[in-house]
């Protein structure tokens, strides 16, 4: 389990990296910082939903500050955030989760949505951890004994 909360806070840290760049290249006031609590968020799996508020009432303040299109300004922070949970979904997860768990980047994604189906966002949060869990008592007491037979 310490090897699984090593590998989402490395996530969280290049998710939080990815929303500091977009939005240090949209001009967002204080994009930096939020792109890094952003990244903090999603210590738990898709909480950084909750980085939205704050990143849209930045852009209302930079859109009277600057004369830019409110339109223009929250459409690029949904590109910001869309293409940094393309990422985070499409290559960080499977890719970095596979090497820690050991499990074929199909599989976690199997994981997710069967969870998330089950328990909902509670099931999203904790689709990893059990299916390793799982996964590890499985090896442990079904296989185990019957190689030591």
């Amino acid at each position: 389990m310490r090897t699984y909360f090593r590998a989402q806070a490395f996530i969280a840290l290049i998710v939080g990296g990815l929303h500091a760049l977009g939005f240090w290249l949209i001009g967002l006031p204080l994009g930096i910082v939020l792109g890094f609590l952003i990244g903090l968020l999603n210590m738990v799996p898709f909480l950084q939903i909750a980085g939205v508020i704050p990143a849209v009432v930045f852009a209302l303040l930079s859109c009277l500050e600057t004369g830019t299109g409110v339109w223009t300004m929250l459409f690029r922070i949904a590109v910001v955030f869309g293409v940094a949970q393309l990422i985070q979904d499409m290559v960080l997860t499977p890719r970095i989760m596979g090497k820690v768990t050991g499990f074929n980047p199909v599989v976690i994604l199997l994981s997710v949505s069967i969870w998330g189906k089950l328990l909902g966002l509670l099931g999203l949060i904790i689709a990893l951890p059990m299916t390793f869990l799982l996964y590890s008592y499985y090896r442990r007491y079904l296989i185990a004994p019957k190689n030591g037979a």
